[in-house]
């Protein structure tokens, strides 16, 4: 197996990318979709475990930063949804250029597994996709995200200077607001608002795993992730034991044997 570091092009910027190539690439490639901000730093580990043992077993892989993410060009503010499916389609496209092959599939965990979602919809070149906890509500999401910021202002004024409504107010005057060292622009604040993948009506033709990763062994699968598995032709889905590893928690992941055994299984019983 070689991994190979480089940059490629997008309009206006140069993505970096690693791309995992197998001793004998027999089986589907796969383009890595990652989470957003700080989960991207705590999930990177897993990916590169998992992108390594995908390559083993005959994937090529890419991974590869979007747009202001990581060692691309651009800013961050500059990022959105719609540059990061513009993206993922600019890494699909170079996928298929250098391993030749017709079909990939798409791997994304959190908000990486959404935009994969919505990449793969309308695309017949897409033929798997998984999605590691998807995020299906944006506009709680986008909440969430804002509430670090709300956080961050009691943990170093002491106060809040800027509840998440002034926060709001930032965004839409087209200002930066700053999320675990991240500044978040207005587009993708907007955009993230309005990311509801199960409610829309173009969906992804390819087969789908979605895997709802839980602490609890005993956990069931949220309706609203039933909900959405129901709207796909051959969608299924599954829940795994492991640690929220795109969170700061006391266990390094190194890798999610759990995760990645279920991944694989589903891999493993799809046709050549």
């Amino acid at each position: 197996m070689q991994e190979t570091p480089f940059f490629f092009d997008r309009p206006g910027a140069q993505l970096f990318g690693v791309f995992h190539e197998p001793a004998t690439p027999d089986r589907l490639p796969f383009v890595f979709c990652h989470p957003f901000g700080e989960e991207k730093l705590w999930t990177h580990r897993t990916f590169v475990s998992f992108a390594r043992e995908l390559a083993h077993r005959g994937h090529s892989v890419l991974r590869f930063d979007y747009l202001g993410n990581g060692d691309s060009g651009g800013s961050f503010s500059q990022s959105s949804i719609a540059t990061a499916l513009d993206d993922i389609a600019t890494a699909i496209e170079f996928v298929k250029q250098r391993t030749g092959a017709p079909h990939v599939g798409l791997l994304g965990a959190r908000l990486g597994a959404s935009l994969a979602f919505k990449a793969a919809a309308g695309r017949s070149d897409v033929k798997a996709l998984v999605l590691w906890s998807p995020i299906l509500d944006g506009a709680r999401y986008l909440q969430d995200l804002l509430r670090i910021n709300v956080t961050t202002q009691l943990a170093v004024y002491r106060e809040v200077k800027q509840d998440r409504e002034a926060l709001t107010a930032v965004l839409e005057a087209g200002n930066t607001v700053n999320v675990d060292g991240y500044e978040m622009g207005r587009e993708m604040a907007r955009q993230l608002g309005a990311l509801a993948i199960a409610e829309e009506h173009a969906v992804p033709i390819a087969r789908c795993l979605i895997a709802h990763v839980d602490r609890n062994p005993a956990a069931t699968p949220p309706r609203e992730l039933e909900a959405l598995c129901a709207k796909l032709t051959e969608g299924q889905i599954c829940v795994v034991q492991e640690d929220p590893f795109w969170k700061e928690i006391l266990r390094f992941y190194q890798d999610a044997p759990n995760l990645f055994a279920a991944t694989q299984r589903w891999l493993e019983a799809l046709p050549q």
